[in-house]
């Protein structure tokens, strides 16, 4: 009798499928992936078409054994690993491993279900391992390695050790930090709510109807002064109350399609309460099969993992006879339901379904856990749901006009639009349900997907038949101060569908993802909310200023893209893997060769012995700057250290590949060895960095330069200022500059430039500064400066004493107020007008100067206190310009009527509409004012 050998990944599995196979099949389980990339070092030859260096897991180790023997006892090996990426990798690693030791030939069986049928069909239809799958799966693989092992060390330097980066996980984080400061910025805005409460004619009943519109605008009560005016217009006499419109709107409310991944995740986040982690676990329970009664086992519902809402015809048909038999005919749709799934899904894949509908949740009730009955009863209801016919429904909606009474001399100032400007104010109150006529698929599934509530849902129920023109009587009106309320935190389920929304990771990371920010601690949960520890926003701050791009949302989901292609056998994997990663060092700079950790003394002992035996001759030292390089006392330092038995800093480790890479550029023998010691790649990624790095030029300082750098040992410096973890000297910095110029008379382009930002910073205390600046070619930060007769820009002119006296003036106004208005908001900026004030006194002092831009704005700031400022009028006045408040003109506006106001400007006060926005005229500047 001929032998076969399946292989799973797990054990329940392998006991689900033993049972239908019969005793000629062994079925063992390959217990997870079996190869994967080493622990403790890169893994991958960057070199050599980036060919990772593959070895026994710790659970491949265990079983690898066993499997090779079961494999040389039988006549074919059937791999029956998931049907995805992972799956199919395991599935490459599996027959890499055994073909030597396999008598038989290899297939590839899949399936999307654990039932005989399925199993057995699969046995029918065996294939090949899809080489495309295993690429895709080899190049995320990769790609992770080479973010996690670049980046990391970044992490343990700045951060801290144990920290790390990934490529999916970093993303994640960022979306949830970004989510926290707009809730910490956020300031809430009061409104209010009205809601009256009529009582109808024919048929009598009291109707709760909501304030909706204002003069057949939105309604928008700002602020209780404004609630009151119309409360108390509303209950004074005269006021009529009229039914407006009455209207019931028909609609099909269709059936959401069977879950998918995400959507499984959400779903059960948001109604059951499971993690996306315990979400998994249960449905992989499901999936691998349990005992349902009498020894026999079976898989309960669809493969898991998938972004794919397509149904299998069999599954459909199976499904319409239940609904029929169960519901009745008029449940059927006219045709079955079909979804269409995103672009990147895989269609060979189905939706997450049960494999029989026939098995209720009641009736397995006695064979599930707790966790397995609620999650399998959330899937059945959705997948029996979207086979059906959709809901029938009626939106009713009455609406109420009060008008005339208190209301026809009313004026609201919250309303600045052209009919506001004539008395009188129609208030209109509404009321709406939503009726259900047929249920449809809502006799079995009435949950609701994240982000797809109406809001309509909650008003369920029938409204009075009211004809319009239908008089109502007024019997209560409540007044409801509110505020808007911050973005919500993300749940778990919500940031799954923000991670699918943006593309970002596939079915098989969300719940890994989501897992491992919340064990690195960088994420903590308080009730069902993520909410990002100290650590998870120093991580985050830290990876996006130093590599913004790589850990961008739309960099990342374009990743995810080409990985998608390479699947598909559209992009070839090693192509993609060398673009990406001369992009990953360009923006890692000079951290791309960052090493990692040094290897022991003695490894490192008789490799230097090797390298530099006692002949050896070594370049000459190289001063640069004020440092001398000189590589035979450095490597006799090392030799030293090693012998004290002390560890080499990273730092260290990193200057020693670099000599390395230096000798081995020019030594092929010198290469060859350190290749044989294990430390190959690493050099030679010093040596690609060393030949990509841009040379520093340096330039010779004239003498206008050593003349400023002699006024500027003057200065009396600022006090260092901490800024997170960094501390920025001016001082210090500029004496590091001095000595360097001191010692070989030249600065690189890019200190000059740092140099002329310092000196423009403290140009007041500078004597000459303004010569010296133009004969050095500087440009100064002033709005008119200009370039002179050869092309070649100069600094500004010193300012008039005219205009230092209007500065020093509207200074000394500043310096008068005492109660500053509390800083706001506008997207990303914060205007703080006590802030912006102390920051052009500070710029004056040290320059002596303020543009004209920062004039006209100190203008405008000053108009807003006027009242704080005892002498404003006089002082005003006799600065020519300065205005209060917009003054309203009795001129009216050519355009739309509306009276003109007179506004600051940018330095000059100018005439235009008051009832801008919605008008923009400006009134043009007459001859004398030009």
């Amino acid at each position: 009798m001929s032998k076969k050998l399946v292989v799973v990944e797990s054990p329940a599995k392998a006991r689900t499928i033993s049972r239908f196979l019969g005793p000629s099949v062994d079925v063992l389980a390959s217990m997870g992936h079996v190869r994967d990339l080493p622990l403790r070092e890169l893994g991958v030859d960057t070199n050599n078409d980036f060919r990772p260096k593959y070895e026994l897991t710790l659970n491949g180790k265990k079983v690898i054994k066993s499997l090779r023997t079961a494999a040389a006892q039988a006549d074919a090996v059937y791999l029956a690993t998931d049907p995805d990426r992972e799956g199919e990798a395991i599935a490459w690693h599996l027959q890499e491993l055994l073909q030597n030791a396999a008598q038989g030939d290899f297939h590839r069986i899949t399936f999307h279900e654990i039932t005989q049928n399925a199993i057995r069909n699969s046995f029918n239809q065996p294939g090949e391992i899809a080489e495309d799958l295993v690429n895709a799966q080899q190049a995320r693989r990769v790609l992770d390695r080479l973010v996690g092992y670049q980046v990391s060390p970044m992490l343990w330097r700045h951060i801290g050790k144990g920290t790390s980066a990934g490529r999916v996980q970093s993303v994640a984080l960022r979306l949830i930090v970004e989510r926290e400061r707009e809730i910490q910025a956020f300031k809430p805005e009061e409104y209010w709510n009205l809601d009256a409460l009529f009582l109808t004619p024919e048929p009598k009943t009291r109707l709760k109807t909501r304030l909706s519109r204002l003069n057949e605008e939105k309604a928008v009560v700002s602020d209780g002064a404004t609630a009151e005016l119309l409360e108390h217009a509303l209950q004074s006499p005269g006021v009529v109350h009229k039914v407006a419109k009455v209207a019931s709107t028909p609609r099909n409310q269709y059936a959401p399609p069977p879950f998918i991944t995400s959507t499984l995740q959400q779903a059960a986040g948001s109604h059951l309460k499971f993690g996306t982690t315990q979400t998994m676990r249960v449905a992989q329970e499901l999936y691998e099969g349990i005992e349902i009664g009498k020894g026999a086992a079976s898989g309960l519902i669809t493969y898991m993992r998938t972004d794919s809402v397509s149904v299998a015809k069999v599954a459909q048909e199976e499904a319409a006879k239940f609904i029929r038999q169960t519901f009745g005919e008029d449940y059927l749709p006219a045709k079955p339901n079909v979804y269409r799934s995103r672009k990147s899904a895989q269609e060979a894949h189905e939706a997450i379904r049960p494999t029989d509908v026939n098995r209720t949740p009641d009736s397995l009730a006695p064979y599930l856990s707790g966790p397995q009955l609620r999650l399998y009863r959330l899937i059945w209801n959705r997948f029996v749901a979207s086979q059906m016919a959709p809901a029938k429904q009626l939106d009713h909606v009455i609406e109420i006009e009060s008008s005339g009474g208190g209301l026809a001399t009313l004026q609201l100032p919250a309303i600045e639009d052209k009919k506001a400007l004539q008395p009188g104010v129609v208030c209109t109150f509404r009321a709406a349900a939503r009726e259900t006529k047929f249920q449809g698929y809502l006799a079995v599934y009435s949950m609701k997907d994240l982000g797809d509530e109406d809001e309509m849902d909650n008003l369920g129920g029938v409204l009075p038949p009211l004809k319009p023109g239908s008089l109502c009587e007024l019997i209560e009106l409540l007044k409801e101060q509110c505020f808007t309320n911050p973005p919500s935190r993300y749940s778990e389920a919500a940031l799954v569908k923000a991670l699918e929304q943006n593309g970002v990771g596939r079915p098989s990371t969300f719940a890994a993802t989501v897992n491992t920010i919340l064990e690195r601690k960088y994420v903590s949960k308080e009730k069902s909310s993520l909410v990002p520890t100290k650590l998870g926003f120093d991580v985050n701050d830290f990876l996006v200023q130093q590599m913004p791009d790589l850990f961008s949302v739309g960099f990342t989901a374009e990743m995810e893209d080409r990985l998608d292609k390479i699947e598909e056998g559209d992009l070839d994997w090693v192509s993609m893997l060398k673009e990406f990663y001369q992009q990953l060092l360009s923006w890692m700079g000079d951290s791309a060769i960052q090493p990692g950790t040094p290897p022991p003394g003695k490894e490192l002992e008789p490799l230097l012995n090797r390298l530099f035996p006692e002949d050896f001759v070594f370049a000459e030292p190289v001063k640069k700057g004020r440092f001398v390089y000189d590589d035979k006392k450095f490597i006799t330092s090392i030799r030293k250290q090693l012998a004290e038995k002390k560890v080499l800093t990273e730092r260290q480790w990193k200057a020693l590949l670099n000599t390395f890479a230096k000798y081995a550029a020019e030594n092929p023998d010198f290469q060859a060895m350190i290749t044989e010691a294990g430390f190959g790649e690493q050099v030679q990624n010093a040596i690609v960095a060393s030949e990509n790095k841009p040379e520093k030029k340096t330039q010779e300082l004239p003498p206008e330069m050593l003349k400023l750098l002699e006024e500027m040992e003057k200065i009396e410096w600022e006090k260092p200022v901490k800024r997170g973890k960094r501390v920025y000297d001016d001082e210090k910095f500029f004496r590091s500059l001095q000595r360097q110029a001191q010692s070989d008379g030249s600065l690189t382009e890019a200190q000059i430039a740092v140099l002329s930002k310092l000196a423009a910073k403290y140009a007041g205390k500078i004597a000459g500064y303004a010569e010296l600046a133009a004969s050095l070619g500087w440009q100064q930060e002033s709005d008119t400066a200009e370039p002179s007769e050869d092309g070649t820009p100069v600094a500004a002119a010193p300012p008039p004493p005219e205009e230092v006296k209007k500065i020093k003036m509207l200074l000394g106004m500043a310096s008068q107020i005492k109660n500053w208005r509390e800083p706001t908001s506008k997207g990303k900026r914060v205007y703080d007008d006590r802030e912006f004030v102390s920051s052009i006194e500070k710029q004056f002092k040290q320059k002596g100067n303020l543009s004209e831009r920062q004039v006209a704005a100190l203008v405008k700031l000053l108009s807003k206190y006027s009242e704080q400022i005892p002498d404003f009028k006089e002082k005003g006045g006799s600065l020519g310009g300065i205005t209060l408040q917009p003054q309203l003109l009795e001129e009216k506006c050519p355009n739309c009527g509306a009276p003109l106001v007179q506004r600051m400007g940018r330095g000059r006060p100018f005439i235009g509409c008051s009832a801008f926005p919605k008008c923009r005229y400006i009134a043009p500047k007459k001859k004398n004012e030009e």
